[in-house]
């Protein structure tokens, strides 16, 4: 349920010849972080011997968090370039209601051998309309740092995968929540913590489609964000640098930012009308069976709704954080 890997072949994966050229390429260009994802990245039995071959980049990956057992732990602190992000739903309860029964004390557990080790962790939060508050009291991310978590990501639920269900998006209150306190928590609480879909003002605006980032499905297909599972190419018939000048990319580069707001960043859920056009324009097709519900009825309307929700929320809070400034991007 929201996991953007939900519904792809359960047989796609990516070989090692082509991970170790792809990082390769990326070295080229000037990219020293890497990010993976699943799935379970601790599945793939090359990652380790990845990490060792480029030593000089740094490999943040988004885990379940429950195969870092002490002979993992130890080859994490051997290699030392690879950072796990642990998903977390909250507390015990949320987490395994989620994730399955016995799963929160098998992530204490992986977290108590890597700080054990001294070694550089962080967490991932999905934020429901159920959990926001209580993955960001006090008393949650006091615990997260206590376990020796260094960050965190907050992802908000997006409707795409595996049983797409707005009805468990955030609330745009609960959004206008977020935005002041991800800060609270970054300033009182000293806990950096990443919010990527409130932070736009920081990377001023969306990152996907090249700009800073773009996400290569187990399949090969290349896709302009880890959320939007629509592909023109495979990245076994182009490189990284030929990925960057596709139609698709260009598409997304041309518009950004999608909004002068910059809490209205996102083409999926802020000002989702102009993702659709991207996909109209660029004969941009689905990366698997499914993956083309959110540009279609019901649920595309259900996002045009909610964008037009968060529009009359956002805009007050930007138009008070920038007062009379000029625009920044476009007329979104």
């Amino acid at each position: 349920m929201g996991c953007w890997a939900g519904e792809y072949a359960k047989h796609d994966t990516l070989e090692f010849e082509l991970v170790d050229r792809i990082v390769r390429e990326a070295k080229e260009l000037g990219v020293y972080w890497i990010v993976m994802s699943g799935g379970e990245p601790f599945i793939w039995p090359h990652l380790i011997e990845l990490a060792a071959r480029h030593s000089d980049v740094a490999f943040m990956l988004y885990t379940n968090g429950t195969l870092i057992d002490d002979a993992m732990a130890d080859k994490l602190l051997e290699v030392g370039n690879v950072s796990p992000a642990i998903s977390l739903e909250g507390w015990r309860e949320s987490t395994d209601a989620r994730r399955g029964a016995g799963v929160f004390d098998r992530i204490v557990g992986s977290m108590d051998r890597m700080r054990a080790r001294g070694l550089a962790f962080g967490i991932s939060l999905t934020m429901t309309r159920h959990n926001v508050e209580e993955v960001t009291g006090d008393d949650f991310i006091d615990f997260l740092v206590e376990q020796g978590a260094m960050y965190g990501w907050s992802f908000h639920y997006i409707p795409i995968g595996r049983d797409p269900n707005p009805d468990l998006m955030v609330t745009p209150e609960q959004r206008k929540y977020l935005v002041k306190r991800i800060d609270e928590i970054r300033m009182q609480r000293g806990f950096p913590i990443a919010d990527f879909w409130n932070d736009g003002e920081l990377t001023r605006g969306c990152i996907a489609g090249g700009r800073r980032y773009f996400h290569i499905a187990a399949s090969g297909a290349v896709e302009p964000c880890a959320f939007v599972h629509v592909t023109t190419h495979n990245i076994r018939d182009l490189s990284l640098k030929e990925v960057l000048q596709t139609p698709l990319f260009r598409a997304f580069q041309q518009r950004q930012p999608f909004s002068e707001n910059l809490l209205r960043v996102c083409p999926i859920i802020d000002v989702p009308d102009q993702l659709r056009e991207i996909c109209t324009e660029t004969g941009a097709r689905p990366s698997h069976p499914g993956a083309d519900t959110f540009l279609q009825p019901p649920l595309a309307d259900a996002l045009d709704a909610r964008a037009q929700r968060w529009h009359e929320v956002a805009d007050p809070i930007w138009e008070e954080r920038h007062p009379a400034e000029e625009t920044v991007g476009e007329k979104a």
